[in-house]
């Protein structure tokens, strides 16, 4: 098995947590090379309903030509596409799961929340994204770093979970990852939107690049600051891969980033997780929202104290997962409407 894989004993699972001495590897792991993969966190059953589920919702996309925004953005072949946001396709081994909170809580520390859960499918025939990274540095200088108890390079703030729903090769196209390049501090310096490709003398002192290999069920925790790009996809079948995102409890934007608030607002959101700052940069709800019979997946016990974030829905409303992925709680809210890429479709 790789260093970087972790395996869950059955004790673990009665305990709902991976051991001390485990997450504690798991938290070297991540510090160090951007990544760790723990295997078998998600049964076997539901990964199948899912990819089932993923496989007819692409179908539905190439009902029409041309490329969709995120592939305009990156590259042909790469969807930006989560999973179904209400019953039976909202699971609590998912968004409620103890053994995975377990690892988030200790790479984060208290108070982390789910601030993102989408998906994204590499489909055959796909291209080659640019090389880049999800997330900038939440301190951008050492002194900034070191005055809010942070050690230089900072820790992330922001943590990626990947699952694999069906076994993720070379073959069908798994990230080509720059392990390590999560602690190059030269990001801090450029400019936003700035490619690690227009860098070449970075890029050389992280290189070569591996690949995030995950076997089905698996879930690959990634520092979003470590550079990666989508590859092609050379096998015959979409290859679908569930992400949430948690930030860390210090994080007040609706998007997980730092932000100043003021006395009165602080203790507002210490009183209400929910809340958040919004885009408008006033506080708001800043949950994930799904149908109303997707809530008895985030019941399970919280043992770690990880907040799952979400809201719902009642009928004649209803989340469309296909649209508004990015925006405020993740899928747009429609009335009357099919849950469909085209609803306005014949």
């Amino acid at each position: 098995m790789n260093k970087q894989h972790f395996e869950i004993d059955e004790q673990e699972w009665s305990n709902g947590s991976l051991a001390e001495e485990k997450l504690e590897r798991i938290q070297d792991c991540f510090n160090s090379i951007g990544f760790a993969v723990v295997l078998g966190l998600v049964p076997s059953s539901t990964c199948k309903q899912l990819m089932t589920a993923f496989l007819e919702d692409v179908v539905l996309i190439r009902e029409k030509p041309g490329l969709m925004m995120h592939e305009k953005h990156t590259a042909e072949g790469h969807l930006q596409l989560g999973p179904r946001r209400h019953a039976p396709y909202v699971r609590e081994e998912l968004v409620a799961n103890p053994v995975l909170e377990s690892v988030v809580a200790k790479l984060l520390g208290p108070g982390a929340w789910l601030g993102f859960y989408n998906g994204n499918v590499n489909c055959p025939g796909s291209g080659y994204q640019p090389l880049h990274f999800d997330r900038p540095y939440s301190w951008k200088t050492e002194q900034a770093a070191k005055a809010a108890g942070q050690s230089w390079p900072p820790n992330t703030t922001t943590v990626s979970c990947s699952l694999a729903l069906s076994e993720i090769t070379e073959a069908t196209g798994a990230t080509e990852i720059y392990p390590g390049s999560q602690r190059e501090t030269e990001v801090t310096t450029w400019g936003k939107g700035e490619q690690p490709a227009h860098h070449p003398e970075a890029v050389e002192k992280w290189s070569p690049p591996a690949q995030m290999t995950i076997p089905a069920g698996g879930v690959c925790f990634r520092d979003p600051r470590m550079w990666h790009r989508g590859v092609k996809n050379r096998s015959n079948i979409p290859r679908p891969m569930v992400a949430l995102t948690y930030h860390s409890g210090m994080s007040k934007h609706q998007r997980g980033t730092l932000v100043n608030l003021s006395e009165a607002d602080a203790a507002a959101c210490e009183q209400a997780p929910s809340l958040k700052v919004l885009d408008s940069g006033v506080l708001g709800d800043g949950r994930l929202v799904f149908d109303a019979d997707a809530a008895s997946a985030f019941d399970a016990p919280n043992l770690h104290g990880v907040y799952r974030n979400a809201r719902f829905v009642e009928a004649p409303l209803s989340v469309n997962h296909f649209l508004d992925a990015h925006l405020l709680g993740g899928g747009r809210v429609v009335e009357n409407q099919p849950v469909h890429p085209y609803p306005n479709h014949d």
